[in-house]
């Protein structure tokens, strides 16, 4: 019979040390003169604790090993798992642990992720001057804005009471510096790319208030130029940085050019395939708090100033046998300076393997002048591009083409970019514009690409010419040169 060890402490303390304790004082009294059924009855007590110990034990062993390896291995005081509405980024994106970001604080309801890129860019280009002078040096870069950002959500508890436990409260601040001067990117505006807030739920969708990405950028983005993601998503992205062929994003842009202050937004992903979304963005060129710099409020008397009103839609993912389409559509409505603006975009891009063509027309009409007085301009515009990425290496080419009828000139004798304020023009003219550009980029890893990228354009008829982005290179004023040549090499670090 396997006896009871008095000092002995099997695994359920608060039940086994109590019985070993009473046997233990139980045992001595059997040396004494005892009748024998009394000893009897005594050593059968004494086997049924035995056995009872013995089938704690197993219990407790058993437990053990059908619990998970997770659970089993999990400290005392264990955190609280995850809630559901912290397993997705802002965008509603699962959350990649290897994704390249730095999780700075977290708790059981709240996290805040820091993210950023660094992309310095060497380049040679022509036509730098009124007389074609050349540069050659470091420029703003190439590809992709100098960034330091922070995404923050919050897991709402309110959210389980309404049958949304993924409900969460979103936001996002991110800054944009050169990085040739480490000077803002727009002077004495911190945020100046993204400073919102909002809430996400996947049957919600995604809801934000604030200054960010104009709707139709988000959507226009996977075939604007070559570097777009392949799908419409909820997130804000699309273009590249200062080039030669970028000003086709200001189709895509409003008001306030290709983000909006004081705007509302809301996208939606149905399924796998449709996402949809409205933009509307009031007035900040009044008071009432911030942006512009300085009013965040539509102008007094003049509610509409300003407005912006934009309705997208995509569907991603169209499988054709082999090839997967992705299309989408946008309307853009802006008053500027209580003018009208208006764009139609429709656009996609087929995958088929390495291979991706991207293509896309937009129709865009815009009042000019006083009251309208300089007539109203009309653009019809389109891009092709394609990629081939084999392996590591990406090989990128495309073609972008500015058609303005009746477009109206800014005060320094140049092409008003669209979208932009008509209001004093007085001279007008027909032109084009067209822009070859290429790139080879080398994805070292998912956060380090090295590249070569080139592109030259050509103008004609009245089309002229001078920075060509507003913030560029390109600092010819009122000189209608034939063409511009864009020599550059860099390096994109993403953390």
């Amino acid at each position: 019979m396997k006896s009871i060890e008095p000092n002995r402490r099997p695994p359920f303390n608060k039940l086994a040390s109590p019985i070993a304790l009473a046997v233990a004082a139980i045992l001595p009294l059997a040396s004494f003169p005892v009748r024998a059924d009394e000893l009897s009855d005594l050593k059968e007590q004494v086997q049924k604790l035995n056995k009872r110990l013995s089938d704690l034990e197993a219990k407790e062993a058993a437990a053990k090993a059908a619990a998970p390896a997770t659970a089993a291995a999990a400290p005392a005081g264990a955190a609280k798992p995850v809630p559901v509405a912290l397993t997705t980024d802002v965008n509603g994106l699962p959350i990649d642990p290897s994704a390249p970001s730095v999780l700075q604080y977290t708790n059981s309801s709240t996290n805040l992720r820091l993210y950023g890129i660094i992309e310095p860019t060497l380049s040679r280009t022509n036509h730098q001057t009124s007389n074609g002078g050349t540069a050659t040096g470091f420029q703003v870069s190439w590809f992709s804005g100098n960034r330091l950002g922070f995404d923050a959500m919050h897991a709402l508890k309110l959210g389980e009471e309404l049958g949304l436990p993924d409900l969460k409260v979103i936001a996002k601040l991110e800054s944009e510096f050169e990085l040739p001067t480490g000077n803002m990117d727009t002077a004495n505006v911190f945020f100046n790319r993204d400073a919102w807030a909002g809430f996400y739920s996947e049957d919600l969708g995604k809801i934000t208030f604030g200054r960010q990405n104009t709707l139709t950028r988000d959507f226009t983005q996977n075939w604007g130029d070559a570097y777009g993601t392949p799908e419409v998503t909820l997130k804000e992205g699309g273009y590249s940085n200062v080039n030669n062929f970028k000003q086709f994003i200001f189709y895509s842009a409003a008001a306030t050019g290709t983000r909006v202050n004081s705007g509302i937004e809301w996208k939606k992903k149905w399924d796998k395939h449709w996402v949809t979304g409205l933009g509307y963005a009031f007035g900040s060129g009044g008071n009432g708090g911030s942006g512009d710099v300085g009013s965040g409020g539509s102008v007094p008397g003049d509610f509409t100033r300003g407005t912006s009103q934009a309705v997208s839609v995509a569907y991603n993912g169209l499988a054709l046998g082999g090839p997967v389409l992705n299309l989408n559509a946008s309307y853009d409505h802006a008053n500027v300076a209580d003018l009208a603006h208006r764009s139609e975009l429709f656009g996609g891009n087929m995958l088929y393997g390495p291979f991706r063509l991207n293509a896309g027309v937009v129709h865009y009409t815009a009042q000019q002048g006083v009251n309208g007085s300089a007539g109203e301009r009309t653009d019809n515009s389109w891009t092709i591009s394609g990629s081939y990425r084999p392996d590591k290496t990406e090989f990128a080419l495309g073609y972008v083409r500015f058609k303005g009828d009746h477009a109206g000139f800014n005060g320094a004798g140049n092409i008003i970019n669209p979208m932009g304020n008509t209001s004093h023009v007085t001279t007008v003219a027909d032109g084009a514009k067209g822009t070859v550009f290429g790139s080879i980029m080398y994805h070292a890893d998912s956060q380090t690409d090295f590249y070569v990228a080139a592109d030259h354009f050509n103008v004609s008829g009245g089309w002229v010419l001078g920075d060509a982005l507003g913030n560029g290179n390109h600092y010819g004023v009122g000189h209608a040169y034939s063409g511009d040549l864009e020599l550059a090499t860099g390096v994109r670090f993403k953390f």
